[in-house]
């Protein structure tokens, strides 16, 4: 028997499928075929069930609904019957008003299915059209699943451009019962729009005026997208603005939940950010991506790594009893409230905190260092410190914060430039600047001695060397340097051509470099402040503790340099506590064994 559906081209043949064989009924109820049904010979997609094929284009029905419909193709819509959102090949439209029937239910209602007529009436019921001040139209509450068959995600990604829809509140993707506007593509959760505020206070993105509810239409008119003053992102369909400051901010990023942190490496406030708010900002220090977290200006557009910004990785904090320690976002449980135990308010879980692994112990960055740091590396915090509420003052207060900042860090010896105390200026001072210590170009704070033309790297200003006087190059002292210095750009050894890539001698102001297998060196040595023969060793670490010290002269030694070690005792000693002079001592030379050269 063949059938001539009013939807396919060719004839359909009569056939019956067994459960070894079950396709889909495509393009009718998308469900499972068993049993009778209508394929097509040359078109094997095509697919009915006998009851799905049958049905008419065009049905007058007055029990569920009192106009007549008629069948609608490839659509997005909002089922009448089970307020379910959906794309579907074929579904039934009114004829004279916007209410339609996915397939399925065209089904139960047209076959006058008493049980399923009873259940969608109940749905339909449940189903209401508001008003919210969240959007300019009426919204239509329904269900979404995100489980789809192929035909439907095809169906959205060409009539919507993405089957994957984002609630305009919180920005993730849609679950259960939402409210839509399909006409502007507007989606929220039920749950999202019943908590949306009628103003916004404090937002720390601008915590100067209140923020207040902007509803518009999604428009081709590019005049009518404006970006998220937080996130750079496009604003679509929702967004909360300042009307004196003309900023708009999506709803999660007004309410984003972050601490504003005072730090000497800019003048301004910084916030600290997760990935869920970052979106294509590169750090202005290493100039890598910030994928996961950062510090960030929005006034400036000055964005910073935590690892590229200077804070101690671990402390003792006088709240607490043990060592707390830097880590990445911290999740203790499944319980969605996330506290900090030193000022007990909501954190952000997607955020460094210090922590305490013995105590389970969590603290804001802000709240562990606003007590300390003015004692120990001068950086100041100041979380709870009050916005000047008039425009005015802005500009006053602005030029007193840069001023403390400026005054308050600086190294007062730097290694490379003891002269003077070298001070730290935000980047945006310096065009490009060259850093006088590893000649690399310094993308974040510039710590500078005015007088000197002298800049460099914060990390270049506190790295630790000893100098060392050698008879390879009488005319200065060479520093003792290793690669932590120079990151991947490498010098050229002056004896061997090779890139010093480990530890070398240089004169930053001759530019001469040598591997340390380059300048006559004795590999073992007899000292008078030792019993032992002591050894040439590749840096040594002795344990875990951070603190790393010369046995000879008592003071603080760089874990990266080659050192003298005697094994037996453990003893260490820096390279130039034992060769200080230019000859060798004479009381060690026959202990002398030269060191063989070795090859990058």
């Amino acid at each position: 028997m063949e059938f001539q559906h009013f939807l396919h081209h060719h004839k359909l043949s009569s056939v019956e499928f067994e459960e070894n064989n079950m396709p889909l009924c495509i393009p009718g109820c998308m469900d499972i075929v068993a049993g009778p049904a209508y394929s097509c010979r040359e078109c094997p997609s095509f697919v009915m069930h006998k009851s799905c094929a049958e049905l008419p284009p065009q049905v007058q029905k007055g029990t569920f609904h009192p106009h007549p419909f008629r069948f609608n193709m490839m659509d997005v819509f909002v089922c009448g019957a089970c307020r379910r959102l959906t794309a579907s090949i074929i579904n039934y439209k009114c004829m004279y008003c916007e209410f339609k029937l996915d397939f399925k239910c065209a089904m139960s209602v047209f076959c006058n299915d008493e049980n399923e007529i009873a259940k969608h009436d109940e749905k339909a019921r449940q189903g209401t059209t508001i008003r919210h001040f969240c959007h300019l139209h009426q919204l239509n509450r329904c269900v979404f699943s995100s489980w789809m068959i192929l035909s439907e995600i095809q169906i959205f990604e060409w009539i919507w451009g993405s089957s994957k829809l984002k609630c305009v509140a919180c920005k993730h993707e849609i679950q259960g019962t939402l409210y839509i506007c399909i006409s502007c593509q507007f989606v929220i959760h039920e749950s999202c729009m019943n908590e949306l505020p009628r103003q916004i206070q404090r937002s720390p993105f601008h915590p100067h005026h209140f923020l207040l509810p902007r509803p518009f239409l999604q428009e081709s008119d590019a005049s009518r997208q404006v970006p998220c003053y937080a996130c750079n992102e496009k604003v679509q369909g929702f967004s909360f603005y300042c009307n004196e400051c003309d900023a708009n901010f999506h709803h999660s990023c007004a309410k984003y939940l972050t601490r504003a942190v005072k730090h000497n490496c800019h003048p301004h406030d910084l916030l600290q950010l997760g990935k869920n708010i970052i979106h294509n900002l590169s750090c202005d220090a290493c100039g890598e991506g910030c994928n996961d977290s950062c510090f960030s200006c929005k006034k400036c557009d000055f964005n910073i790594h935590p690892r590229c910004i200077p804070l101690p990785s671990s402390f003792t904090h006088k709240r607490h009893l043990h060592s707390l320690a830097l880590v990445s976002s911290f999740v203790e449980d499944d319980s969605g409230d996330y506290c900090c135990d030193m000022c007990e308010t909501e954190r952000n879980p997607e955020l460094q905190v210090y922590y305490c692994e013995e105590c389970n112990y969590i603290a804001h960055i802000d709240c562990v260092l606003s007590e300390v740091l003015e004692s120990t590396t001068k950086m100041l915090f100041d979380p709870q410190r009050k916005e000047e509420s008039s425009d005015n003052q802005c500009p006053k207060m602005e030029g007193r914060v840069h001023q403390e900042t400026n005054m308050l860090e600086e190294v007062q010896s730097s290694s490379f430039h003891p002269q003077h105390p070298l001070r730290t200026f935000a980047m945006m001072n310096y065009i490009n600047p060259i850093c006088s210590a590893c000649r690399e170009i310094i993308k974040g704070p510039v710590f500078s001695c005015i007088p000197c033309s002298v800049v460099m790297h914060y990390s270049c200003s506190k790295y630790q060397f000893r100098e060392v006087k050698h008879g390879c190059h009488a005319d200065h002292h060479l520093l003792h340097l290793g690669k932590g210095l120079f990151g991947d750009e490498s010098p050229q050894c002056n004896a061997c051509d090779q890139a010093c890539k480990n530890t070398l001698w240089g004169c930053l102001e001759c530019r001469f470099y040598r591997h340390l297998e380059c300048i006559p060196l004795p590999s073992v040595v007899k000292h008078k402040r030792h019993l032992h023969p002591l050894v040439l060793t590749t840096s040594v670490i002795e344990d875990d503790s951070g603190d790393y010290c010369c046995d000879a002269c008592e003071t603080q030694r760089n874990p990266e340099h080659d050192v003298y070690h005697c094994k037996e005792c453990n003893y260490i000693s820096h390279i130039d506590c034992i060769i200080s002079e230019v000859e060798l001592p004479e009381q060690i030379l026959q202990y002398l064994t030269p060191r063989p050269k070795g090859k990058n």
